[in-house]
């Protein structure tokens, strides 16, 4: 999936996320979703990405558990990428960009 067309949601501190990049992304609120009528809406954003921007990492939480999203740019499109196939000089790049936990969980997984 491409960064542009990604949706990412707002829901306290249940549902939420971090964007990291090597330049300042725009988060742009494009709705509220309400599951049902008694609960708290969710709120919906998508990511603008820098047009000097050459990656986008956006952390996702959700109900406890943390995700790693990684977009790298590829002309004028930023398509998700796993972490396994980041070239080794991008993903130490990016990984020291990301807080200290986030970093040793993802240096794990993608060692």
């Amino acid at each position: 999936m491409d960064l542009r067309k990604a949706r990412f949601y707002h829901f306290g501190e249940l549902i939420n996320f971090t964007v990291f990049s090597d330049r300042p992304c725009k988060v742009h609120y494009m709705e509220s979703i309400r599951p049902s009528i008694r609960q708290t809406p969710v709120e919906v954003y998508v990511i603008e990405p820098s047009a000097c921007s050459r990656w986008v990492v956006v952390q996702e939480r959700d109900w406890g558990k943390s995700r790693l999203h990684f977009f790298i740019r590829s002309g004028k499109a930023f398509p998700e990428n796993r972490a396994r196939q980041l070239p080794t000089r991008l993903k130490k790049t990016i990984l020291q960009h990301l807080p200290l936990s986030e970093w040793r969980l993802q240096k794990r997984q993608i060692a």
